[in-house]
């Protein structure tokens, strides 16, 4: 035989055997040439659960200014003392109170016919987030505080909790995965398919409070008679699921 002609039977025979294997692979693979093609019913469903805040998480703190760096971070730490002192008063516990953050800054005079700066002030800044167990209790709280650190204060932001979540999202987590089962039932009926196993799930929860906008108010309020309102509203515990379906 010639040279060419035992190439050229050569290549038929590589081609013959690369149609048997693809066949074999599609054969094993229940007609599915790419074996790495997703599979099954892929869901996700999403259960939320409405409960009521239990806590307040106020961002309270001091700042103060003054010519010399000294007599400004005294004067800070005496309005910070106060406010701490009375919010122990109110019935905070010491654990409840945490330094959120120290800032010393000095404050320039910008001066145009010569182009520089020079330090006319320092300022201190120092902040605390206090934890209110009783949201109830959290007006007078600020209040207080108010009243304490006089117009040094700074009461910063204000969010809303629920200490212990563990049943509502365990609820939550029920709720989404009957939903993803729902959907899955739907989507087998429909497409005429015998809904299988589970072989894979997975999920994530998120939940928080209403929160206000950064707000800053004067000894004046502390003065007033009413006590500074604190509503909490309603939250939701969401937890959401992803789940995948094994087809029949």
């Amino acid at each position: 035989m010639k040279k060419g002609a035992i190439i050229a039977v050569s290549a038929i025979m590589v081609i013959a055997l690369g149609i048997g294997a693809m066949g074999f692979t599609a054969a094993q693979s229940g007609n599915l040439i790419n074996t790495t093609q997703q599979v099954g019913i892929w869901v996700n469903g999403e259960g939320k659960v409405t409960v009521t805040p239990d806590t307040a998480n106020l961002s309270l703190g001091v700042q103060v200014e003054d010519a010399t760096l000294a007599a400004a971070n005294q004067k800070a730490a005496s309005a910070m003392d106060a406010l701490v002192a009375a919010l122990k008063a109110q019935g905070v516990a010491e654990k409840d109170i945490k330094t959120q953050g120290f800032n010393i800054y000095p404050v320039y005079d910008y001066d145009k016919e010569t182009g520089r700066s020079t330090i006319r002030a320092y300022q201190v800044t120092n902040t605390v987030e206090v934890k209110v167990r009783v949201v109830a209790n959290a007006g007078k709280v600020i209040d207080a505080a108010v009243a304490a650190a006089g117009n040094a204060v700074r009461v910063n932001t204000i969010y809303f909790s629920v200490d212990n979540t563990a049943a509502a999202m365990d609820q939550a987590r029920e709720l989404a995965l009957l939903d993803a089962k729902a959907k899955a039932e739907q989507i087998a009926r429909v497409t005429g398919v015998s809904l299988g196993s589970v072989s894979f799930v997975s999920d994530s929860t998120y939940g928080g409070g209403r929160v206000t906008p950064p707000m800053a108010i004067d000894s004046k309020a502390g003065a007033e008679s009413s006590v500074t309102p604190v509503l909490a509203g309603e939250s939701e515990i969401v937890v959401t699921v992803q789940v995948i379906y094994n087809i029949n």
